[in-house]
């Protein structure tokens, strides 16, 4: 009595912190469909994202999922990043932003596994990407933190509801979460279930709280979120960056293709002028105020042995190739590099990161997933921002590689608009 009491406290504080503005989402999601880079509480909660998804099916926007963490947020990036530029439906593809900060390969998995049974049964509906980030491998990972943070119960109830998926695959997933903070493998009776749930709203309470995350926060220009029908372009200036139709056969007789030799010329001037305090291609403001703190950040990171990336979350990735196979949707991963000349003061060193690049490749190649790999970039002075997230230009070719797969099933990874490809100088 004395657990559900405490627990019952906790849930009850979060549906009074919670409840009104939850309610509050629902009348947006139903005005304005397109959410931008999600708040925590939107990744948390699957009514809100299926109802999302479902308004812009009805409305047209031909929405295809992109699964990934924080880089997927447009703001600190520019119009070129596929959640600014592909957003909405402009090229008759709506990239929907599906995860933020935390939400990692187990909570990929089972979001796959939840939107699968929403999707159209045509190949081009069900091709999605998922976008894995090297620090969900590193040594100061810590899985039951941000699973606990970010798990949502409606995602688990439909992903455990498909019946496409095996139960042998369900067990996997359910065992793992478990481990994660999360436990639903106890028995199904009703005060269990009643405990269940109780046990999640009180830890995504304090996950919540933990993490300092304001549950809802307005749709903000911070999360580069640009209203339906916007201005585009570097300047803001209205550039549309639509080129004719014949430019590529993908393209809707309804829809323009991007004018890619454009974005990627603009985004590389934003890149830029956005970095024009140093050499290393670093956004300005983040350089003055966060490099010096990343850099002491990085001299306590720890190793034993070789163990420099976690096994653990490479079951989880595989784990999530599995789920997509088994859902019949069709992934394309996309592989992002790191910064080569900030991660080489660590003990994440050339051959250190090429070992996890190399794993991400192999378990995709047994997967017979598709990838978009960019690790060639990590010398590419514009291609990020900081340490690991895109600048305007490596948004742009993020975006032109998640369209072409979305819109053919190939992804073309190659600039475009006189860009040119840097690499490392011996």
């Amino acid at each position: 009595m004395r657990r559900f009491a405490a627990l019952g406290a906790a849930a009850a504080l979060a549906v009074f912190t919670g409840g009104a503005s939850l309610a509050g989402l629902y009348q947006t999601v139903d005005r304005d469909p397109v959410i931008g880079y999600p708040s925590l509480q939107e990744v948390t909660n699957f009514d809100v994202m299926a109802r999302s998804y479902d308004r812009r099916r009805e409305q047209g926007d031909n929405p295809r999922l992109v699964f990934g963490s924080s880089e997927l947020n447009p703001g600190p990036a520019g119009p070129a990043h596929p959640a600014s530029l592909l957003e909405g439906g402009d090229y008759g593809v709506d990239v929907m932003v599906t995860g933020r900060a935390f939400c990692e390969d187990l909570w990929q998995a089972i979001e796959v596994g939840a939107f699968a049974g929403r999707m159209d049964r045509d190949d081009s509906s069900r091709r999605v990407v998922l976008i894995p980030s090297m620090q969900w491998f590193m040594c100061y990972r810590n899985a039951k933190r941000d699973f606990t943070a970010s798990f949502s119960q409606g995602a688990y109830d439909a992903f455990m509801a498909n019946p496409a998926i095996s139960d042998e695959l369900k067990d996997q997933v359910a065992q793992r979460m478990a481990v994660y903070g999360v436990d639903r493998t106890g028995p199904s009776s009703p005060s269990a279930a009643v405990a269940a749930w109780l046990d999640s709203a009180s830890d995504q309470l304090l996950a919540t709280l933990r993490l300092s995350t304001t549950a809802v926060a307005p749709r903000a220009a911070a999360d580069g979120r640009r209203e339906k029908g916007g201005p585009r372009g570097a300047d803001g200036g209205g550039a549309t960056y639509a080129a004719s139709s014949s430019s590529n056969a993908a393209a809707s007789s309804l829809h323009a293709a991007p004018n890619w030799d454009q974005i990627f010329s603009d985004a590389d001037l934003t890149a830029r002028e956005k970095a024009s305090s140093n050499a290393m291609g670093i956004n300005d403001s983040w350089y003055a105020k966060h490099l010096a703190d990343w850099q002491a950040g990085t001299r306590d990171w720890k190793v034993e042995g070789n163990g420099y990336f976690s096994e653990q979350e490479f079951e989880d990735f595989k784990l999530l190739l599995r789920v997509c196979r088994e859902a019949g949707v069709l992934p394309m991963v996309l592989i992002q590099p790191v910064k080569g000349g900030l991660y080489d003061q660590t003990i994440y060193g050339p051959k250190v990161r090429q070992r996890y690049y190399q794993m991400i490749r192999r378990a995709c190649e047994q997967a017979g997933v598709p990838v978009a790999d960019f690790s060639s970039h990590e010398y590419d002075t514009y291609f990020l921002r900081e340490y690991s997230h895109p600048s305007d230009l490596g948004g742009a070719y993020y975006s032109k590689a998640i369209y072409t797969y979305l819109t053919t099933g190939v992804a073309d990874t190659s600039p475009s608009g006189g860009v040119a490809l840097e690499t490392r100088k011996e």
